[in-house]
């Protein structure tokens, strides 16, 4: 069993949907229900963390203004879309960015998620 496959935390994601406004519009949005699943939750470094920037300026040291952590989940069968949202430990979270897709050998091969709180 790979290191990569042991997820210590549990949360339930909400997979990207797409709906359709009042105006006929096609738009993504983070789907109502949800799934269970297994993943690691990791923080990311302060000074990544603390690179928000307001109004030009850098945030000042020590003054966090987002939670930002690497979510990969573990025996989730699909890449996540932009808009999916995903909770754990009673927070809902953002995905920020695209996803990293690692191909590397059956073992190694996952994808990592940066998701933030604001």
């Amino acid at each position: 069993m790979s290191l990569l496959n042991r997820g210590t935390e549990t949360v339930t994601v909400y997979p990207e949907v797409v709906v359709t406004d009042e105006d006929g519009n096609t738009l993504t949005k983070p789907g109502s229900v949800g799934v269970v699943c297994r993943a690691v939750v990791q923080p990311l470094s302060t000074n990544e963390t603390n690179a928000v920037t307001s109004g030009g300026r850098a945030t000042a040291p020590g003054y966090i203004n987002s939670s930002k952590y690497r979510l990969r989940l573990v025996g989730y069968p699909e890449v996540l879309g932009a808009q999916s949202a995903v909770e754990w430990r009673g927070k809902r979270f953002t995905l920020d960015g695209d996803p990293l897709i690692y191909t590397g050998s059956t073992r190694t091969a996952h994808v990592d998620y940066r998701i933030s709180r604001t």
